[in-house]
């Protein structure tokens, strides 16, 4: 067993297919598939179950990936370290929502990738509880997240500043005389929100469900222009950080019955390696207004 042998055995487990496995990796398909039967003739075992449907992990197959997962991902972690010893070009994975990414990508890709072009940068956007568990798998270094409450102790946080999350509708909407907004007040208005994996969308449900109303949701998307796109042109009400609409001249922000202002905060995990460029953003945000304090 070989690490690149786990490699494409990780990637047929996931894809559930070899031709799939084999076009991500830019490999051939025989050479995926004699991988796959080496490893299954060295164990002894059948890791695949071979259908119509595709390459269906049996049961020790999906105990071989999860430690095969682990495994490479320590491998990678290896190799990140010693390169970052060395002269190479070094990289930094982030983890930033939509909505934030809108208010400090632009400074973070000007000011910090400017002054640091030995530095590689690798944005990932999504759901807080999805970027969460990619940092918890080592495949982001740091996180940019709102949160209401306090990290569990796997993490460390460095406040960045606070943003307040406001109900926005058209201008053309008769919601948009109110200077404040309850649940009951779109109680007849068509809702868009952000998917379930984003933690605005939580507090936004959690706030109708504690009045007893059950919005009506008329599309979840993951893409910030779409949700303003959609509130602008008055096809719904939607729930994003007052800061993103002053520059919209065709969106009203409302705050709400209760305002809800969330932290924002530099999050990475305790216990990993602590990379250079991971010490160099780290002191670019300490002494950086990205957002205000």
């Amino acid at each position: 067993m070989n690490l690149t042998q786990l490699k494409y055995f990780k990637a047929v487990g996931i894809y559930q297919s070899v031709s799939m496995a084999a076009e991500y990796l830019h490999i051939s398909q025989p050479s995926l598939s004699s991988a796959i039967k080496d490893l299954e003739d060295e164990f002894g075992i059948q890791l695949f179950k071979r259908t119509h449907k595709g390459m269906i992990l049996t049961n020790e197959g999906n105990e071989l990936l999860e430690r095969a997962t682990k495994l490479l991902s320590h491998a990678e972690a290896v190799e990140r370290v010693m390169q970052d010893m060395g002269n190479r070009k070094k990289s930094l994975h982030l983890g930033i929502p939509p909505m934030i990414g809108s208010l400090v990508l632009s400074k973070i890709l000007g000011d910090f990738a400017v002054a640091n072009p030995d530095i590689t940068l690798d944005i990932t956007e999504g759901g807080r509880s999805e970027l969460l568990n990619l940092a918890d798998d080592g495949l982001i270094d740091m996180l940019i997240l709102p949160h209401y409450d306090s990290f569990d102790s796997r993490f460390n946080v460095l406040r960045i500043g606070q943003l307040e999350t406001a109900c926005c509708v058209s201008k053309k909407s008769p919601l948009s005389k109110l200077s404040t907004i309850q649940p009951s007040d779109l109680m007849h208005s068509p809702i868009v929100l952000f998917k379930n994996s984003f933690f605005q969308t939580e507090l936004i449900l959690n706030w109708f469900s504690k009045s007893n109303i059950s919005p009506n949701i008329v599309i979840q998307s993951s893409q910030l222009s779409t949700i303003e796109n959609l509130v602008a042109s008055g096809n719904g009400a939607g729930f994003m950080f007052k800061e993103l609409t002053k520059e919209n001249q065709k969106i009203k922000a409302i705050s709400l019955n209760n305002p809800l202002k969330l932290d924002v905060s530099l999050v990475w995990k305790k216990q990993s390696v602590v990379f250079s460029s991971m010490k160099r953003f780290y002191n670019y945000v300490k002494n950086t207004s990205l957002l205000a304090k």
